[in-house]
């Protein structure tokens, strides 16, 4: 009976919040309330019986998130490990897996959102540390939750285009590739006025005709450097030692800021930023959007 209540309540919380502003857990419209959203410093921002554990999460999100056509990382990438080193030396005006090494900078990057548990936990924690980062949605996601789209934005993070509704771009034709682009833009441009000039591929799957079909329509096809592999249900040390492990200058970090049922422990992300950002700071690193890593303008 308490996790229904729980989760009635967190319901209506997101529901108020969706009609007074930005925050979908306070109704200052631009403001960040450090006890507002529900993951950030959990620990001590709530008695241990209050705390939302990670089935309430997966309740909570995904009834208000739609799912991804492909499946959810894990299924696909686990048995499926993609490397674009070979596609990038084909096309090295397209695709982008690092950035220049000369400046000390990194730029973090989350995958998959917008939600409304997770995403705004990012959020969160990256104003904590006046952190900006891109973010590469899901068309259909932010067509769901456009006051999150708004929020990336007003918190001055950059986004990108991540696909409608993220299929395998391997497994379907080139006209459907361009539909899932083109859909997703003009759902990204009637929420913010922009369009959008960088994308990333589902899961970072593609071959050649995908990528050939992705420069043609003028994005730049922006893959990582450093993967966190969140989407693993691992420990927030594992997470954050994936992103330092051997990082460079230069580096394009992949995170998550949503996923699927069965996604859960993608909470532990945010946490692993407490470690992440923090060791790079004391080594005078940057972080930048990846527009600005790469020189290049976010928009058209």
């Amino acid at each position: 009976m308490r996790n229904k209540t729980m989760l009635l309540f967190l319901l209506l919380l997101m529901l108020t919040g969706a009609l007074i502003g930005c925050n979908p857990f306070t109704g200052d419209p631009g403001a960040i309330n450090d006890d507002a959203r529900p993951f950030q410093n959990m620990n001590e921002r709530q008695p241990e019986e209050e705390l939302l554990d990670e089935d309430q999460v997966t309740t909570v999100q995904y009834e208000t998130t739609p799912a991804m056509d492909g499946g959810s990382e894990r299924d696909v990438r686990d048995p499926n490990p993609v490397s674009n080193v070979e596609l990038q030396n084909a096309f090295p005006d397209i695709v982008t897996l690092q950035g220049p090494a000369e400046e000390k900078q990194v730029a973090l990057t989350f995958d998959d959102g917008p939600d409304e548990l997770i995403t705004p936990a990012v959020l969160d924690k990256l104003d904590e540390y006046d952190v900006e980062a891109t973010f590469f949605l899901i068309g259909e996601r932010a067509e769901a939750h456009p006051d999150i789209v708004e929020c990336i934005i007003d918190e001055g993070h950059v986004i990108a285009n991540h696909s409608w509704n993220h299929p395998e771009f391997t497994e379907i034709s080139n006209e459907e590739v361009e539909e899932q682009i083109d859909r997703t833009e003009t759902v990204l441009n009637d929420i913010t006025g922009q369009e959008v000039r960088m994308f990333r591929p589902p899961y970072g799957a593609q071959n050649e005709d995908n990528v050939r079909t992705i420069g043609d329509l003028n994005y730049s096809n922006i893959i990582w450097t450093q993967d966190s592999l969140d989407w693993k249900d691992l420990e927030v040390e594992e997470v954050a030692d994936n992103i330092l492990s051997d990082i460079d200058y230069g580096a394009i970090v992949l995170q998550h800021s949503a996923g699927m049922e069965g996604d859960e422990g993608l909470i532990r992300t945010v946490d692993a930023l407490d470690k992440v950002i923090p060791e790079l700071q004391d080594d005078n690193v940057d972080f930048v959007t990846v527009d600005e890593l790469l020189g290049e303008s976010a928009y058209r």
